[in-house]
């Protein structure tokens, strides 16, 4: 049986349109877009030092895990510009993503 993640793409909501044609050239057959803001006791908190500011995108999608990787590494150009980092991208593996409810589900 082939595993799965769920890979999420967070970046500048300028950059959404490029981001998503990236990820279907490398291999994604849906991306579920969600407009985004970061909301907090911190106006300038970070993730690994990323500083998310103004309007973002974050992009979701399911993929064969072994795809993860080519995905990832294509969103270079749109995360990163020089030095900057404009967003993040990570993954988990769908067998811990928990659903409430639900049974057989797994998680914590």
């Amino acid at each position: 049986m082939m595993s799965h993640s769920v890979v999420f793409v967070v970046t500048p909501d300028d950059q959404e349109e490029r981001a998503i044609t990236l990820v279907e050239d490398a291999g994604a057959t849906g991306v579920t877009a969600l407009s985004a803001r970061g909301v907090g006791s911190h106006a300038r908190r970070t993730i690994f030092g990323v500083h998310f500011t103004g309007a973002q995108s974050l992009l979701m999608m399911v993929v064969p895990t072994e795809k993860v990787q080519a995905l990832m590494a294509c969103l270079h150009e749109v995360i990163f510009d020089g030095q900057d980092s404009h967003g993040i991208c990570f993954s988990v593996p769908v067998d811990q993503v928990s659903l409430p409810g639900h049974s057989g589900a797994t998680g914590p």
